[in-house]
């Protein structure tokens, strides 16, 4: 007589943190069985994810199901059986022509039963909760990056900080770890590096919950000595493609002895690049997302060329994304900054003008300053009161807790404002001087400058600079997309004003207020510094 069997799962990866342990499923499976009067002959356990094909007691139970040896499966949820559809479309086969059953707290699916279109829809959205959940991983680990963190697991010698996120030196191993490299520098074989590290000084590895806290192994300390993370890069592999980010955490040995060390292990140190190109690794690639690379041709005649093309190191997709000559590359980026570009008599009539309204809003900003500065002012004395009362014992503990909490969140809010206010007074007149002098001098020093001012513009003009179909795209910033908009009208509006000496203009001339309204600067215009 063929009987069910119950098949429990819990995989070891974060996916399953809110799945019941497996010891719980069984435990809910038996209550069940024994509701409905099923006989479990077997009870199966498997701690392995499901993502993918290739479970071994899954496999195995399958076969039997197949084979018509088990009239059912208990389960606590169809994902516990499969999150793939391999092994998806494995069961719903079993279903059809073996005729087995499968058995949850919710649902009971066999053949001929009208929910069956239940049992396809929640298989695919266990396939769709995996791909989001990689999407979302590999998203977060780019913006991790991208910060100077790298994700995951700390390298010998560091520590994950949990309160952050963050990786920070262990105070015990780091010295130690640092050490180490020395003697390597100083010629010790690493069989008497590891000797001295494990038995002299004791060394271990962190301890982690399933690891950790044993001596160090000699492909550990290769691994350190090739790893750049200790001189503060972090190397990741994106698509296919090896990046490189500046790592936030605080390095343990210079560039400078890192490439010794892999010079002493006959590795070759990096050769210095021949040729410079201004726009690699900023400009993307629009088909795939690879970064967009230089290359450089000679013809026949002798005439050098230079190519911006896709890298294509994305393994699974084919790029057809044609390259653009350099010329004509500069020539869309020329087009966009003489889009921005403003007079310079409109420059520096509008900088004395904002210079006056500076010194307007500098009046306003030191009545809020003195204002804050009473208020913080006012409740520092009352803490040094709160703490008199303490002393003279005319509060319990309790109250004084409570009250120093709520005098300490009042005083903290309070200097962030005198903060803010008089940071915004430095920067405010300095950020849009800046802004102004890029607008009058980009285009030119783009003409005219060197490889690395070049890119400082472009740079400065955009973010997410993208090539497609030989065409750069890049999104202006919000006070570039202001000049653009009224560049030209303002070229044909400053002939004709007529400048006084003090910068006002004669009654015959446009009224200046409202030619300048539409550069009146607003409190989220945040532009960046130009080079």
């Amino acid at each position: 007589m063929k009987k069910f069997v119950i098949y429990a799962r819990k995989s070891t990866e974060s996916e399953d943190r809110q799945v019941l342990s497996i010891d719980s499923q069984i435990n809910e499976l038996k209550a069940i069985a024994d509701r409905l009067g099923f006989k479990v002959a077997e009870v199966l356990r498997e701690s392995m994810s499901a993502k993918a094909p290739g479970r071994p007691v899954f496999n195995k139970l399958m076969e039997r199901a197949e084979a018509g040896e088990v009239a059912g499966i208990l389960c606590w949820k169809l994902d516990r059986l499969a999150r793939n559809p391999v092994d998806g479309g494995r069961i719903i086969w079993a279903i059809k022509n073996s005729q087995l059953k499968i058995v949850t707290p919710g649902q009971t699916y066999s053949p001929g039963d009208d929910n069956m279109i239940l049992m396809y829809v929640e298989f695919g959205m266990a396939q769709k909760y995996i791909d989001d959940l990689g999407k979302n991983v590999k998203r977060g680990n780019r913006s991790k990056l991208e910060l100077g963190w790298l994700p995951g697991e700390a390298p010998i010698g560091y520590i994950n900080k949990l309160d952050d996120h963050t990786i920070v030196p262990d105070q015990e191993r780091f010295p130690q770890v640092r050490k180490m490299f020395e003697l390597y520098w100083q010629g010790h074989s690493v069989d008497a590096i590891l000797k001295k590290a494990n038995e002299e000084w004791g060394f271990t590895t962190y301890k982690r919950k399933r690891r950790g806290g044993s001596p160090l192994s000699k492909s550990s300390f290769y691994r350190m000595l090739t790893s750049p993370f200790y001189y503060g890069l972090i190397e990741r592999m994106d698509y296919g493609e090896k990046r490189q980010y500046k790592g936030s955490h605080e390095s343990m040995i210079t560039e400078e002895e890192y490439w010794r060390a892999q010079r002493m292990m006959g590795r070759p140190a990096p050769r210095p690049q021949k040729r410079q190109f201004s726009y690699t690794g900023i400009i993307r690639c629009g088909e795939c997302g690879c970064m967009v690379t230089a290359e450089e041709k000679t013809k026949k005649s002798g005439r050098v060329y230079i190519y911006y093309r896709c890298s294509r190191r994305h393994k699974t997709i084919v790029c057809k994304n044609p390259p653009v000559p350099l010329k004509e590359l500069e020539e869309q980026i020329t087009a966009q900054l003489e889009k921005i570009r403003i007079p310079l008599r409109f420059k520096d009539w509008s900088l004395t003008w904002l210079q006056q309204t500076h010194e307007n809003e500098v009046q306003d900003r030191s009545v809020v300053l003195a204002t804050l500065h009473k208020v913080y002012e006012d409740n520092q004395q009352k803490l040094d009161r709160l703490t008199d009362m303490r002393l003279k014992e005319l509060l319990t503990d309790q109250e004084y807790a409570t009250k120093k909490e709520s005098l300490l969140g009042e005083q903290k809010n309070v200097k962030e404002k005198l903060a803010d206010t008089e940071q915004r007074a430095m920067n405010w007149l300095e950020r849009m001087e800046q802004s102004f002098d890029f607008a009058v001098t980009a285009y030119d020093k783009f003409e005219t400058g060197s490889l690395a001012e070049r890119r400082d513009v472009l740079t400065t003009l955009g973010t997410e600079l993208t090539l497609q179909n030989r065409v750069l795209r890049l999104e202006l910033d919000n006070l570039w997309k202001i000049f653009a908009k009224h560049s030209k009208q303002l070229y044909a509006d400053v002939k004709r004003l007529e400048l006084a000496e003090d910068g006002s203009t004669n009654k015959k001339a446009i009224d200046f207020e409202t030619m300048t309204s539409l550069w009146r600067v607003r409190r989220d215009l945040n532009p960046r510094s130009s080079p």
